[in-house]
């Protein structure tokens, strides 16, 4: 790595370190045209692209990497979460399935493997992922709150529930939580607490659409 801190990429990281990320990806992508094979380099690159929402760059970098440390589970993992962020989420389960078939994963891969396949609008296999995350005792807000979601979405609506009260129980204010919290209850039949949290949603955000219209047809009902 020594041999590549020359002036130019001093340079880089003072810009990087002002803010200045385009100017400073320019430079590290210049000299990674003289030097193509190295891991600094493309991981520089890949992940400074990555902050900069570059996907498609981001991406492209951190395939370069894998072709040169094929086992690496970082590298694995840093292309999932940036393919899953360009909504390629085919490709995104893929990335996460190798690393957990590795044996070298962190819980987090399960997180992002839930979400994945749950925009694929497979809810069983993305129920299934957050429930391996939780067995590693990592009962999040996030993954409380997509866990609530998918089984939602899979018509588990009192399993829902229990999820999003999790959630609620240290965030009484999550807006989105309250408001799907409420259609779960719509969905099992229970208008009046479908009702009060309708409500609550439009006390906290008060042009919520959804849930004024959810509110009104509710009382209209």
């Amino acid at each position: 790595m020594n041999e590549f801190i020359d002036d130019s990429m001093q340079e880089a990281f003072g810009l990087m370190l002002d803010g200045n990320l385009k100017e400073s990806a320019a430079i590290i992508e210049e000299k990674l045209k003289d030097h193509p094979d190295s891991i600094w380099l493309l991981l520089e690159a890949a992940n400074i692209n990555y902050i900069l929402c570059e996907m498609a760059k981001s991406i492209g970098y951190y395939k370069r990497l894998l072709k040169l440390r094929p086992d690496s589970p970082y590298v694995m993992y840093r292309l999932g979460v940036a393919l899953y962020r360009s909504t390629n989420f085919s490709e995104a389960v893929e990335a996460f399935n190798k690393i957990i078939d590795s044996g070298k994963h962190l819980p987090m891969t399960y997180l992002w493997l839930g979400l994945s396949y749950y925009h694929l609008g497979n809810e069983e296999k993305s129920i299934a992922s957050y429930r391996k995350l939780f067995e590693y005792g990592s009962e999040t807000l996030m993954a409380n709150y997509y866990m609530g979601i998918a089984l939602k979405a899979s018509g588990k609506y009192t399993e829902a529930i229990g999820f999003f009260e999790k959630l609620l129980n240290k965030n009484d204010q999550h807006v989105s939580a309250l408001y799907h919290l409420g259609r779960a209850h719509m969905k099992n039949f229970n208008y009046e607490k479908a009702r009060i949290y309708f409500k609550m949603v439009m006390d906290l955000d008060p042009e919520n659409m959804n849930a004024a219209s959810m509110f009104d047809f509710l009382m209209s009902a």
